[in-house]
């Protein structure tokens, strides 16, 4: 079974639950609820590094502190 997802929602915001969690809250209102384990370069950030990203075209995530742009596919687990 395969799944085609037509559009993907947007980033209205980004929140942190200590060094574990990753929340992204799309525009669709829907939350993601993200382990970092998946994401072992965000997971490694100090929570100052954590706060300073940027959201880029309501699509993808950047952190100033590391070279990766992470898009809401990417995020989701659907790329």
């Amino acid at each position: 079974m395969s799944i085609t997802i037509l559009s993907l929602p947007k980033i209205r915001s980004v929140e942190f639950l200590n060094s574990s969690i990753m929340f992204i809250h799309l525009t669709n209102e829907r939350t993601f609820l993200i382990p970092l384990d998946q994401f072992p370069a965000i997971k490694t950030l100090s929570p100052e590094e954590r706060a300073d990203f940027e959201i880029i075209d309501d699509e993808n995530l950047s952190f100033l502190a590391i070279d990766e742009i992470y898009s809401v596919a990417e995020l989701m687990g659907v790329e």
